[in-house]
């Protein structure tokens, strides 16, 4: 109804150009000298800075920026043709303190309710008509009587930092509303219950509207959270040392530990500078506050450690926004004003507030002139204003208010540094009742992470040492690992001429051993309580272990494809120049990688990270902060080593001599890598006091396995070459002595010499080639590898023994009769002196094998075994 009287009413009325609306702006203009003042109103006033008018320390620098971002918002909207098209925005200033007095700038704080009332609020209702909308940023005892009143005239007013819980309520302020809720009430709570703390104190301004409301809007809230406020000091904005002795008294009785202010930046202050001689500073105490300090020559640095202070959120996209608007303010006021005055007066509020009155004018879509003559004031109540498509100047994308008028936006929460500067360390929710971010690394608490016990609860420390059995397992663990690594390394040395570790690269594989060491060596840096550097040291080693494990095994792999790989042979002088290239190419590329990874950790800054679980609490290495491009940095060079190593154990495939071909090895050591980086991300994903011990577990049967890999199969070949060797030789030197024994008696009878047939013959029936490996006993099975090559049967005499062959080696062993041999489906084992396995496609094919193999020795049997020469006599 009131629409379609509002839309006949602009039909009828003429149209003009320019149609004037008028916004009023109330502040502490009682503070700013040369002003004029008639009644309330306030005329005569300048954008332009003068250091003679406007002290930047004073109510009257408050004053001052908060109308400078009301008229640069209003400009916006004059040049704005999409919003209000047709009108223009006027501004009149009232006073909320009366007219100007010297000492309003320094001690004005708030308590002239009545003048603001009786006065300010009769002038804009009855005197200033054309006034259909306020602004404001008063002081919430001030506000407290003309926000209801300009309510009940239907008259919309946004405030910015009028931040007591009162004005949530729509039914005494329907009219009211605030850019951005300062009231961090739920916010303290959220902190709380995401440290668990359950007992708290409050100390409040009592004798003013912002800190009284507040007090009595926790202790609702903590109630409905289960939180105990063990007790509540009230105290007024002048208190005296009697007032601080009580306050002190009650606390230390209470045993709090967590302690709560609310109140006005003056009474903070003044607070915070007794303190240390009260004896509740330092680690066991934390001090949250719902509103800001006012630094000054009194209060101390040392005054600030350990203070948790809740603000408006800051990054690096809100930052960009805030020094735009800022440098469109200093521009209009012709002087540079620094980015902590700009938000410490709040003036992104002030201009977020003036364009959100007007695009919820501009939303009504009526007449202009209807506008400026109060017609529409019905519809101007809380529900215009909300969820318009407007952008907020710094904090958020999207000015949204919710039920109780309040702008939507986080908050977070600050600790002070040295420099009083703070440092974001959590943030909630734009609803303000969640945690949804926490920096663990930052020592909140006086120098230190660790939260403390909100009572009497005492908290063990837990560390790694010889007195507990994960020390002991660690140590013993990380000991044995450098042992065998070393051991390795020496078992390389020693038989480096074995054809089978020349084929590995001594070199190469001796760097594999070393890094190996590394990764050993890094376990014992998680015992005691490791220090910043000590985590260093780990990632350090972690990190060289891991470069001088992979890239010389893809690197020694990659020459090896390089000169077998190919159909045409290679000169001795092309191969060596090879080496030399390939191995100053892994030099480097070991360099680069741990490099960039360590300028990647050094901008991280991996630090020791206190943690409290239950009564106990322990320290553990973590990446300080959540930088994105160190860790991008180190995930995408450690990548690529990975990668390289894939992809070379894909090009060794093409290398036929099986023992320079490691695809195998790598593509285990790519698979062990992988693990090793799953099941740690899956630890620390949710840490406890044993997770490190798990890490180390993890880290050590890795590492022992890729050890085991690279050097478990040549040191079982090479053993059992060695005793191969060893035992042939026993034997040859018990037949020698045999021969001697009984030389004489050959030598004194005339005997026949006789001569021998040696036959052989390839079994081809089933396939040229064959596939097979060599069954080892016990837990040699590991290291068992399948060989291609040519499977024949040969016969010297009586003797009889199977040869299969590759590129680089025979494998023989002595068989006696086909009885030996046996099938099992498509494989064939061959039980000689050598147990052989031999594998074919199918199960026919194996049989056309056994087939065969049985015609061989039939065939053999029926030459004759030996041949007689004639008597040779020897004399």
């Amino acid at each position: 109804m009131v629409l379609a009287i509002l839309a006949a009413l602009a039909c009828c009325w003429p149209a003009a150009a320019d149609t004037n609306i008028t916004l009023g702006m109330i502040s502490n203009y009682c503070a700013i000298k040369n002003t004029v003042f008639t009644r309330s109103l306030v005329t005569n006033f300048s954008t332009r800075f003068d250091a003679n008018v406007i002290s930047t320390e004073g109510n009257s620098g408050w004053s001052y920026y908060a109308d400078l971002a009301v008229v640069t918002a209003i400009e916006r909207i004059n040049n704005d043709p999409s919003i209000l098209p047709g009108v223009h925005v006027n501004l009149k200033r009232f006073t909320d303190c009366g007219e100007y007095y010297p000492s309003a700038d320094l001690e004005y704080s708030g308590k002239s309710g009545g003048y603001a009332s009786a006065v300010t609020a009769t002038d804009i209702m009855d005197v200033h008509k054309d006034v259909i909308g306020v602004v404001g940023n008063e002081f919430s005892m001030t506000a407290k009587g003309i926000a209801e009143i300009l309510s009940n005239a239907q008259i919309p007013y946004c405030a910015a930092s009028t931040a007591a819980p009162r004005y949530t309520n729509k039914n005494m302020y329907p009219y009211f509303f605030r850019a951005s809720s300062y009231s961090v009430t739920e916010s303290l709570l959220s902190l709380m219950l995401y440290w668990d703390v359950k007992r708290v104190a409050i100390i409040y301004q009592r004798d003013d509207e912002f800190g009284y409301s507040g007090w009595r809007r926790m202790k609702q809230a903590a109630a409905d959270h289960q939180i105990d406020i063990v007790s509540s000091v009230g105290l007024s904005s002048n208190f005296d040392d009697q007032a601080i002795r009580m306050m002190n008294e009650t606390l230390h009785r209470s045993d709090a530990r967590y302690i709560i202010v609310v109140g006005q930046a003056y009474f903070v202050t003044e607070l915070l500078q007794c303190r240390a001689s009260l004896l509740l500073d330092g680690h066991k105490y934390v001090w949250l506050l719902n509103n800001g300090f006012t630094p000054n020559a009194n209060l101390d640095v040392a005054d600030l450690q350990g203070l948790v202070l809740a603000n408006h959120c800051t990054d690096l996209a809100s930052l960009e926004r805030g020094e735009n608007l800022r440098s469109l303010m200093n521009q209009n006021a012709g002087a540079n004003f620094s980015t902590s005055f700009f938000y410490g007066v709040s003036a992104e509020l002030m201009y977020d507030c003036t364009v959100l009155m007007l695009a919820g004018f501009d939303k009504l879509q009526v007449a202009p002139e209807i506008l400026s003559n109060r017609l529409a004031q019905d519809d101007m109540n809380l529900t215009l204003f909300r969820n318009l498509d407007i952008a907020g100047s710094v904090s958020v994308d999207k000015l949204v208010l919710n039920e109780q008028g309040d702008g939507e936006s986080p908050v977070c929460f600050y600790t002070v540094t040295d420099s009083v500067d703070g440092v974001e360390f959590a943030r909630t929710d734009n609803s303000r009742a969640k945690i949804i971010s926490f920096d663990k690394t930052i020592p909140i608490f006086s120098g230190s992470s660790i939260v403390p016990s909100d009572g009497s609860v005492r908290i063990f420390k837990f560390r790694y040492s010889l007195q507990t059995q994960e020390g002991t397992a660690i140590v013993c663990l990380s000991i044995i690992g450098i042992l065998t690594s070393s051991a390795g390394a020496l078992f390389l040395f020693k038989f480096q001429r074995a054809s089978i570790v020349r084929a590995s690269c001594l070199p190469e594989m001796l760097v594999i051993c070393f890094g190996a060491a590394c990764a050993y060596l890094s376990l014992l840096l998680v015992l005691d309580t490791p220090s910043s550097a000590a985590c260093n040291a780990r990632a350090l080693l972690l990190l060289v272990g891991y470069s001088a494990i992979l890239v010389p095994l893809a690197s020694k792999n990659l020459m090896m494809r390089w000169i077998f790989g190919q159909e045409s042979s290679r000169t001795l002088e092309a191969i060596r120049k090879a080496k030399t290239t390939f191995r100053m190419s892994a030099i480097a590329a070991v360099v680069v990688h741990v490099s960039v990874c360590v300028l990647a950790l050094m901008d991280a800054k991996v630090v020791s990270l206190q943690v409290v679980d239950g009564s106990e609490a322990y320290v553990r290495c973590a990446v300080r902060g959540a930088l994105v491009a160190p860790t991008c940095i180190w995930y995408v060079s450690n990548a690529l080593v990975w990668i390289s190593l894939v992809v070379s154990a894909m090009l060794s495939t093409k290398v036929k001599l099986v023992e320079y071909n490691e695809t195998t090895q790598m593509v285990l050591v790519a698979l062990f890598s992988a693990m090793n980086i799953v099941l740690i991300a899956a630890m620390e994903s949710a840490p406890d006091k044993l997770t490190d011990f798990k890490i180390c577990l993890i880290l050590w049967i890795t590492t022992t396995a890729v050890l085991g890999t690279m050097l478990g199969g040549r040191v079982v070949d090479v053993m059992q070459s060695h005793v191969r060797i060893k035992h042939d030789n026993e034997a040859s030197a018990d037949d020698s002595y045999m021969r001697k024994s009984t030389k004489q008696t050959q030598l004194s009878f005339s005997r026949r010499k006789t001569m021998q047939f040696y036959s052989f013959r390839v079994l081809d029936k089933a396939g040229k080639l064959c596939v097979f490996k060599i069954q080892r006993y016990g837990i040699g099975w590991i290291f068992d590898k399948w060989m291609t090559g040519i499977i024949s049967l040969h016969s010297l005499g009586d003797k009889r023994w199977i040869c299969i062959t590759t590129l680089q080696k025979a494998y023989c062993t002595v068989i006696r009769d086909p009885s030996k041999v046996s099938i099992a489906s498509s494989c064939i084992e061959i039980k000689g002196t050598l147990q052989i396995l031999v594998e074919f496609e199918v199960t026919e094919i194996a049989e056309v094998f056994m087939g065969d193999i049985g015609n061989a020795f039939k065939e053999i049997e029926n030459v004759t075994g030996s041949l007689y020469r004639p008597e040779i006599v020897v004399n």
